[in-house]
């Protein structure tokens, strides 16, 4: 008898960031204004490079799917969704941690930020 086991994924939501000036970044020009643009179970990365987390890892994978040519079906939903570009000012929530992108990387946002700019949409 075989036993395949699958692989652990988390729950993530990929949000676009309405307010003017978003791509100045999170909050920063104008309060966030969030719209959830996609939500999926993502495969939790085992093959990271020395000093990467798994969540960095994620993150890097995400912005790669939705930002150069799609290799999985929900960065392809994301594209026939007709979706722009993941861009500076957009949250990423992975399980429980939001991440927003930044002009270099990602910052972290708390709780109440992304409470706040969802309540704002």
């Amino acid at each position: 008898m075989t036993t395949t086991t699958a692989t652990p994924t988390v729950p993530t939501t990929v949000y676009l960031n309405e307010a003017p000036a978003s791509f100045l970044g999170f909050n920063r020009a104008a309060p966030a204004r969030l719209r959830a643009a996609a939500t999926f179970n993502l495969p939790i990365p085992t093959d990271t490079r020395p000093q990467q987390t798994a969540i960095s890892a994620a993150l890097e994978r995400i912005f790669d799917e939705l930002n150069c040519e799609p290799t999985t079906t929900w960065a392809t939903g994301w594209r026939h969704a007709g979706h722009r570009s993941l861009s500076v000012g957009d949250v990423v929530v992975i399980g429980e941690t939001a991440w927003a992108v930044a002009s270099v990387g990602w910052n972290p946002v708390s709780t109440d930020e992304l409470t706040a700019a969802i309540d704002r949409s």
